[in-house]
C-alpha cells in the first residue's frame, strides 16, 4: 500500500495516527513531486495494455449497452401494455345496479332520458327492432345530458322478426326496412348496425336476446343470433350478451354451456305467474349473471303494496314511497336489479337518492314483513 502525508495534520491524508517521520509504509514520498512521477511512471507501463485490449473492452461496452437498452425497452413496453390494458377495463363503465327502462315513452324519449341521466342513472335500456321503444330518441338523449359516452352503459335488444313486439320503425340505414325472408344471421347484423347508428355510438354495452313473455324462440334460433353476436363482442363492438324472459331452468342451463361468450344478464319479469324466479335465483348467482326485473310496479307485486298497510308503516319509516321500498326491496334484499320507467324529474332524483345516494337500511323484520306480502317464498332469496 502506498501512502502520503501533508503536514496539515498529523495523520496526513493516510488516517490514522501516524506522522511525518513514520517509516512504517513501504514507500513514503516527501513531497508532491514525488507522488506524482510515480503515477506518470504507471500510466506509461498501463498505457500500452489499455490499446492492446481496446478491441475487447469496446465489444464489451457495446454489448452491456445493448443489453441494457433491451433490458429498459422491453420493460417499458410491458408497463405501456399493462397500463394501456388497466385504462382499457377501467375505462368504460359497469352495469348499473339500478336501470332507467326507456320502454314506452315515445317522442319524449329523448327528454327522459337526458333527464334521467342528469338526475345520477348511468344505465340506460332501449331496444332495437322492437315497436314500443325509441331507439334513435335514446342517441339523442345520452348525448344533450353532456355525460361522456364512457360513463354511460347503453343497452339495447335483438328482436327476430318471429317473436311478438317486433317493429322496424327505429331501422333507418342501408337495408331498411329489411326483406321479409332476411335470415336470423343478416337480421342480426343489420339489428346491431340500426342500433350503432340510433345511439351515435361506435359500440354497444350490452344487447338481449328478446322474448316475448313465456314464448321463447326456439333454441336454434336463439343459438343461431347468439353466434353472429358473439363475433361482434370478439370485436368489441358489443361488450355482454344477455337474454329476456326466460324461466326455464334447463334452457338456461344448456345456452350457459353451449355458449362462448356467456350470458351476463337474465332480464324477467317480477311477478307472481312466474313465481318471482323464487327457484331461479340462485341459478343466476352461480352463473354470474346480472338479473334485471320489468314489470315490477305495473305487475303483480306493484298492485300488492301499492295501498298495504304494512307496506306503507315501513316506507313512512324509511322516508319513502311505497314504490321506492319495494324496488330498494328487490335491489338490497334480493340482489336483483330494478328497471325504472319513471316519468318526471323528482321522481328520478328520488329513485338515485333512495336507491344509490342513501340506500335504504333494512332489518330482517322489515324484509319478513315484505316478503310476506308479495310472497313469502322470496324469504329464500335474501341475500
Amino acid at each position: 500500500m502506498t501512502s502520503f502525508s501533508l503536514r496539515s495534520r498529523p495523520g496526513g491524508l493516510s488516517g490514522g495516527n501516524r506522522g511525518p517521520n513514520d517509516n512504517s509504509s513501504k514507500t513514503h514520498f516527501e513531497n508532491i513531486s514525488d507522488l506524482r512521477e510515480v503515477k506518470d511512471k504507471q500510466k506509461r507501463k498501463t498505457a500500452p495494455l489499455i490499446l492492446k485490449n481496446r478491441p475487447r473492452i469496446l465489444v464489451i461496452c457495446f454489448s452491456s449497452c445493448v443489453v441494457l437498452f433491451f433490458f429498459f425497452f422491453s420493460s417499458h413496453n410491458l408497463l405501456v401494455t399493462k397500463h394501456e390494458a388497466d385504462s382499457e377495463d377501467n375505462k368504460l363503465a359497469p352495469m348499473g345496479t339500478i336501470v332507467y327502462g326507456a320502454k314506452s315513452k315515445g317522442d319524449d324519449t329523448d327528454k327522459l332520458v337526458a333527464q334521467a341521466i342528469t338526475a345520477g342513472f348511468r344505465h340506460i335500456a332501449t331496444g332495437g327492432f322492437h315497436f314500443e321503444y325509441n331507439e334513435p330518441g335514446v342517441g339523442i338523449g345520452w348525448k344533450e345530458s353532456g355525460v361522456p359516452r364512457n360513463e354511460l352503459y347503453l343497452q339495447t335488444l335483438f328482436v327476430a322478426k318471429s317473436v311478438n313486439n317486433y317493429g322496424v320503425q327505429n331501422c333507418k340505414v342501408e337495408g331498411c326496412p329489411p326483406s321479409p325472408d332476411l335470415s336470423i344471421e343478416d337480421q342480426v347484423h343489420l339489428s346491431i348496425k340500426s342500433s350503432l347508428h340510433n345511439l351515435q355510438t361506435t359500440y354497444i354495452d350490452s344487447v338481449l336476446v328478446h322474448n316475448f313473455r313465456a314464448k321463447l324462440q326456439t333454441y336454434e334460433d336463439t343459438m343461431t343470433a347468439w353466434r353472429v353476436l358473439e363475433s361482434y363482442v370478439d370485436r368489441g363492438i358489443i361488450r355482454h350478451l344477455g337474454i329476456v324472459s326466460v324461466h326455464d331452468r334447463d334452457y338456461l342451463i344448456k345456452l350457459h354451456n353451449e355458449t362462448r361468450v356467456k350470458p351476463s344478464i337474465i332480464q324477467n319479469r317480477f311477478h307472481s305467474n312466474r313465481g318471482y324466479d323464487v327457484e331461479l335465483r340462485p341459478l343466476f348467482k352461480d352463473m354470474g349473471m346480472s338479473n334485471q326485473l320489468f314489470w315490477i310496479l305495473t305487475g303483480s307485486a306493484g298492485g300488492k303494496v301499492k295501498n298495504n298497510n304494512v307496506i306503507t308503516e315501513i316506507a313512512q319509516r324509511q322516508g319513502v314511497s311505497n314504490q321506492i321500498l319495494l324496488y330498494s326491496f328487490i335491489l338490497v334484499c334480493l340482489g336483483g336489479t330494478p328497471l325504472i320507467g319513471s316519468k318526471t324529474f323528482q321522481h328520478m332524483e328520488e329513485d338515485v337518492t333512495a336507491l344509490l345516494r342513501k340506500p335504504l337500511i333494512w332489518n330482517d323484520e322489515d324484509f319478513t314483513a315484505v316478503a310476506n306480502v308479495i310472497n313469502k317464498n322470496l324469504i329464500k332469496n335474501k341475500i
